[in-house]
């Protein structure tokens, strides 16, 4: 059996079917998608989140929101993978990035890993 990759690069490698050594790729429309489709096979919704709202003047508010999906939105290769949140009854979508995950979420290393190669390849 075939052993799982441990690093975060690791493991995104095996997002793309690379090998070991190879370069990560650089974020791009073609490679969110793959992401995306990545993504939408392996993470478990509905999901609890973590959601840092600011508003003016310095307001800052930390709410839990539920993940009930990603967004299938062209506007991914602005501001990476979008989910739908759904906050106080109604469903909106926002960066997948900006969300924080417990510590125990079964999605969380997915999610974490994207998030490391989105900020690190853009």
């Amino acid at each position: 059996m075939a052993k799982a990759p441990e690093t975060e690069e690791d493991r995104i490698r095996t997002v793309f079917g690379l090998s070991s050594d190879a370069p990560l790729p650089k974020v791009s429309r073609e490679s969110l998608a793959e992401y995306h489709k990545h993504l939408l096979g392996r993470l478990s919704f509905p999901f609890s989140a973590l959601y840092d709202e600011s508003t003016p003047p310095v307001r800052q508010l930390v709410r839990y929101v539920t993940v009930v999906g990603l967004s299938d939105s062209e506007q991914r290769r602005l501001y990476g993978l979008l989910c739908k949140v759904e906050i106080d009854g109604t469903v909106v979508e926002m960066p997948l990035a900006e969300l924080g995950m417990r510590e125990d979420d079964p999605n969380r290393e997915l999610v974490d890993d994207y998030v490391y190669w989105l900020w690190n390849n853009s």
